[in-house]
């Protein structure tokens, strides 16, 4: 795993290293940096000029991962060196998922990873075992008790939906236009564990999105045990951003990173300790004890 990461002139990230649990958790107001750190860990072939600290192209923009075996790699834009391209073999998966995305119509063809907004939600559903699958929809069912079965329903020629069983009256079938958001969310966090490849690394962007309160917990347990993997599967790396202070109740305090902007130029710093967050004070100091 990733102990550390390093970012130089990555957009407002100047000066940024930031240590990694096998869970962390960005927390900071909007504006303060989380998501450039969550697309800086999706390291690409090369950087757009608005990357660019400052839009100033002649500071290289460069990342290094420190891994838990001391093992260093460090990758600069514009690429140098050609081998530096390969981050001790990790693969790293991003995912902002969108609730209009994940009602859509999927292509026919086999997907086994959800992409980044996760639009082909069915053809991963779809491309699971049988075994898998079942898995799968008994969890769903249980989380949403009002569901009694998913299935794929092809749409055109090449294109399929999800269906999803009324409890009550089995001949009665939804579409992702009719359920609740809680339900497509939680089939999306539920086939993360049966993706084949799993990345060594899964960052995602607010994923309290479209859940109710109730339901955190629940998706905090389903990402706590992708870091621990099982016989079968390895451990993945998982680096998130939140706006939710329900969501930090099911977090240790060593795995949160609050970010902020400094006041001099604007690069983003990072504190371990949420105490010192003006926020979190103000929050703390009006729950009653």
């Amino acid at each position: 795993m990733i102990r550390s990461v390093r970012f130089e002139n990555f957009r407002c990230l100047r000066e940024l290293e930031l240590s990694l649990t096998p869970l962390t958790v960005l927390v900071g107001p909007s504006g303060s940096g989380k998501t450039s750190v969550l697309e800086g860990m999706q390291y690409r072939m090369a950087c757009e000029h608005s990357d660019y600290w400052r839009l100033d192209a002649t500071q290289p923009i460069s990342l290094q991962w420190t891994f838990t075996d001391g093992k260093q790699v460090r990758l600069s834009f514009p690429i140098v060196e050609l081998d530096s391209w390969s981050m001790h073999g990790h693969a790293v998966q991003g995912l902002a998922l969108e609730l209009r995305a994940l009602r859509e119509d999927s292509s026919l063809g086999r997907a086994t990873t959800l992409s980044p907004n996760g639009d082909n939600l069915a053809s991963v559903f779809a491309s699971l075992g049988p075994a898998q699958r079942e898995t799968v929809v008994e969890q769903l069912c249980r989380l949403v008790p009002h569901i009694g079965d998913v299935a794929v329903h092809q749409t055109g020629p090449r294109s399929q939906q999800l269906r999803f069983q009324d409890r009550w009256q089995p001949g009665l079938w939804f579409t992702p236009w009719q359920v609740a958001d809680s339900a497509l969310l939680l089939l999306a966090f539920l086939v993360l564990p049966h993706q084949t490849p799993l990345p060594d690394v899964l960052t995602l962007d607010e994923p309290e999105r479209g859940l109710p309160p109730r339901m955190l917990r629940e998706v905090m347990n389903m990402l706590r045990r992708l870091t621990v993997g099982t016989p079968q599967t390895p451990p993945v790396q998982v680096l998130l951003a939140t706006h939710s202070y329900e969501l930090l109740e099911f977090v240790q305090p060593e795995e949160v990173r609050l970010l902020s902007r400094s006041t001099e130029d604007g690069s983003v710093r990072v504190n371990t300790s949420l105490q010192e967050s003006p926020e979190w004070r103000g929050r703390s100091s009006s729950e009653p004890s």
